[in-house]
């Protein structure tokens, strides 16, 4: 990807994107939009190379690929502000908004590449899809953990759908928590045990290639205590029920509610 980014809407992601970039040797340089002033100065403080800009325009008119990390709701106000010549690359990180939606936004039909990065690429571990193939924009992310690139922007949007499951693991694990409290355990006690035991699992996805499959035989053994709480917390009818709140997630996504 070219050496110079622009990013416009410097949020928890485009930072994470920002910082993952920056553990490596050899970063782009970065232009930031300053509406998010406090969080960009601190990136511009934090790592060489970083610049908050005067305004979006002047991120635009110095960037030739530019990341787009706005709300949903602000798409339309932020683009119509916006010159953006047909030789940028838009990579948009909206959520939701599609190709078909932004097309009209952008005049000059500049290339437009949607993108899901996740939080893990701060550690440089995280899989960010890419819709559609763009070699430049996947290079750029494969430093960040790793590429997946969707054949339709159907598919694509399947995976926005999956992103909504992140917060409801952290409800698992606080309900895990919640139940040693009702025993008897201190509340900072129970959420460092855990942490603990969870932090070492989430170890096991970045160390092995082995199938979700293989990993369920892995940790439980027939008749044992894990294959008793698999078989009767998460049995056929409540597997189902996650497939159905995928569903609704993705039409909502798609805009087919």
């Amino acid at each position: 990807m070219s050496r110079t980014i622009g990013i416009i809407g410097v949020g928890e992601i485009a930072s994470a994107i920002v910082e993952g970039s920056c553990a490596g040797a050899d970063h782009p340089d970065f232009l930031l939009s300053p509406r998010n002033a406090e969080r960009s100065a601190q990136l511009a403080s934090d790592f060489d190379r970083v610049e908050v800009c005067e305004s979006n325009q002047d991120v635009i008119d110095r960037s030739e690929h530019i990341i787009l990390s706005v709300l949903p709701q602000q798409t339309e106000a932020v683009l119509a502000e916006l010159d953006i010549p047909s030789d940028r690359t838009v990579i948009s990180a909206i959520a939701g908004v599609s190709t078909q939606t932004l097309s009209p936004l952008l005049p000059q039909n500049p290339t437009i590449v949607r993108i899901i990065p996740l939080p893990p690429v701060r550690e440089r571990r995280g899989v960010t899809a890419v819709f559609p193939a763009h070699a430049e924009v996947e290079d750029f992310f494969n430093t960040l953990g790793g590429s997946v690139v969707a054949e339709t922007e159907e598919l694509f949007s399947t995976l926005s759908a999956t992103t909504a499951t992140m917060s409801a693991y952290y409800v698992y694990l606080q309900t895990i928590a919640d139940w040693l409290v009702g025993q008897g355990w201190d509340r900072n006690d129970a959420e460092r045990i855990v942490r603990g035991q969870f932090a070492g699992l989430g170890n096991t996805l970045t160390t092995t290639d082995a199938s979700f499959s293989a990993l369920v035989a892995g940790h439980e053994t027939p008749g044992g205590l894990n294959e008793m709480l698999h078989r009767e917390w998460l049995d056929e009818d409540n597997r189902d029920a996650l497939a159905a709140s995928l569903d609704r997630v993705f039409a909502r996504v798609t805009g087919a509610e």
